[in-house]
């Protein structure tokens, strides 16, 4: 026992060292821009300790609450209007902390907060995107897993950093990041890979960053990717930290862009990417009353280095889509916008300015086009309608 316990501690302080040494070479090297936030209406009352956000189209915004609360998730619009309750029904409520969307219509509902570094359950359920369930309850798949580098359950206070409250999907894999409970307070957050297929896993750790030196700007509450630009972004209590334009999957080697937030809101729990200049954020309520929705806009030319220049000067989002997209253009003047089917029929013609949304609920599920011209030039891109 004695031989487990100083195997551990080496590691550990291996591992500290590795971080900190790594976390000098990132500390300066994020462009710093401030950021607005903008509120726009006050969370459904089902939503006090909202802790995950995810969105599916322009006006159907999906979140549930933290330890303890009910096995639900909830949808509302950007009234505060309560739209649609869907249970999960053979799982409970131990620690929900995130939402994650896959580019196959898969929902993931991470069970893994860890506040006390304790637990030994930790789970992420799979479901099917909510807007295509008939009914009020699913059945989730189960993905368990374990850390490979935790073997105290709680480990020493220095070394507490197992706690997933942020969650992404990317290339066929699920990307975890901790928020760090360590004391003394390092800033670093952790990033764990597994699998994306219901089963027993061990969660490989594949990376480190140096976040912030406070607990306001150096813990990681949510995160999320945007698939059509591969922009990834984190979320502390004081600011966004943007990661794009990196190799593969290893998202702390790109370019990294911390959005300042230039107000204090209140418990920042949750982000969702609505187009690629746009993010919505939730916040958890006190005592009785819910929190707010919030609206941030990023500068046009974030999130769009990794994408062909097709993509950055037209976008569509979300894509598969069911009924509303979102149209947006880094072009800055007035074009023709038109709507075909694959094979060039046309559909719509309408003026644009930058940034429409097309219902398309209306159409057969298949492939269609959009397309934006000016003068001589023409830019497609092809939607997926489920």
């Amino acid at each position: 026992m004695k031989k487990q316990i100083v195997t551990f501690l080496l590691f550990a302080a291996m591992a500290g060292l590795t971080l900190q040494c790594k976390s000098q070479q990132q500390k300066n090297t994020a462009e710093k821009i401030p950021i607005d936030l903008r509120q726009i209406c006050r969370l459904p009352d089902v939503l006090i300790e909202s802790s995950g956000l995810a969105i599916e189209g322009s006006n159907r915004i999906w979140s549930h609450e933290d330890s303890g609360n009910s096995n639900e998730i909830f949808c509302f619009d950007t009234t505060g209007t309560l739209l649609r309750t869907i249970e999960i029904s053979n799982v409970d409520n131990i620690d929900w902390e995130d939402l994650a969307l896959d580019n196959e219509e898969s929902w993931y509902i991470n069970d893994a907060g860890n506040n006390n570094n304790n637990r030994t359950d930790l789970a992420i359920y799979k479901i099917p995107s909510p807007e295509g369930i008939s009914g009020n309850t699913i059945t989730a798949g189960i993905i368990n897993f374990t850390f490979e580098d935790q073997t105290a359950f709680p480990p020493p206070s220095s070394y507490r950093n197992f706690d997933i409250e942020a969650m992404v999907w990317h290339a066929d894999s699920l990307f975890l990041f901790t928020k760090d409970r360590s004391n003394p307070f390092t800033g670093i957050t952790k990033m764990y890979v597994i699998p994306d297929s219901p089963g027993n896993h061990i969660a490989r750790l594949a990376d480190s960053y140096y976040i912030g030196n406070t607990t306001e700007t150096g813990r990681i509450t949510s995160a999320d990717i945007n698939h059509h630009t591969g922009e990834l972004m984190l979320l502390t209590n004081a600011k966004l930290i943007s990661f794009s334009n990196y190799p593969g999957n290893r998202f702390f080697d790109g370019k990294v862009t911390e959005f300042e937030f230039t107000s204090t809101p209140g418990q920042n729990e949750g982000i969702g990417f609505v187009s690629i200049s746009k993010l919505y954020m939730t916040e958890e309520g006190s005592n009785s009353d819910a929190g707010y929705l919030y609206e941030m806009i990023l500068p046009q030319t974030q999130g769009v280095e990794n994408s062909t220049e097709k993509e950055a000067l037209l976008t569509v989002f979300p894509n598969p889509v069911f009924d509303l997209v979102e149209i947006t253009s880094s072009i800055p003047t007035a074009a023709n916008l038109q709507l075909t089917t694959a094979e060039g029929r046309l559909l719509k013609k309408m003026p644009f300015n930058g940034e429409t949304i097309l219902d398309i609920s209306y159409l057969k599920p298949g492939i269609y086009l959009v397309s934006l011209t000016l003068e001589k030039i023409k830019i497609s891109q092809r939607i997926i309608k489920l």
